[in-house]
């Protein structure tokens, strides 16, 4: 009985924790109401982990990691003459959950931020601008990304 205790406190003291997790990479995907952001999970060389390395996998048995234990922070700015220039949005990422691509073992997260919450800018000169991204666990980061020159406005 000892030993399954002793057991259970090494695994317990453990969980949580994403194998390897150093940092996240971020790619859009603007749609019509919103921008759909894929946060890649990566190493500290920048390479996306894998699902099935690492001792801690998303949604697989008693060391999951839920979405909910994720806190995030997005900011959003309009460009005007090709500087970053007013922060439109700055808030939660809504609709955080694993995902995974198709025929690839990626560890990625999804997410959205509704067109609706982003301010216009009418001294902008461009539909692009810049989405910094904030992500951390209880235990891990906080970790940052940024994308340069995306569209976060309808043409």
């Amino acid at each position: 009985m000892l030993v399954g205790i002793c057991v259970l406190f090494i695994f317990s003291c453990g969980s949580g924790v994403i194998q390897n997790f150093e940092g996240i990479e971020l790619q859009s995907d603007p749609r019509v109401d919103r921008i759909d952001l894929r946060i890649y999970l990566v190493d500290k060389n920048g390479t996306p982990l894998i699902w099935n390395r690492s001792i801690l996998s998303p949604s697989v048995g008693t060391s999951t990691i839920s979405e909910a234990d994720f806190t995030t922070n997005a900011q959003v700015y309009s460009i005007r003459n090709g500087e970053k220039h007013r922060k439109v949005y700055d808030g939660r990422l809504i609709d955080l959950r694993w995902s995974q691509e198709l025929h690839r073992l990626d560890r990625l997260l999804t997410a959205e931020i509704p067109r609706v919450f982003i301010e216009e800018d009418p001294e902008r000169d461009t539909h692009l601008g810049v989405i910094e991204v904030e992500i951390q666990t209880e235990k891990q980061g906080p970790f940052t990304d940024t994308l340069e020159r995306t569209a976060i406005y309808k043409y």
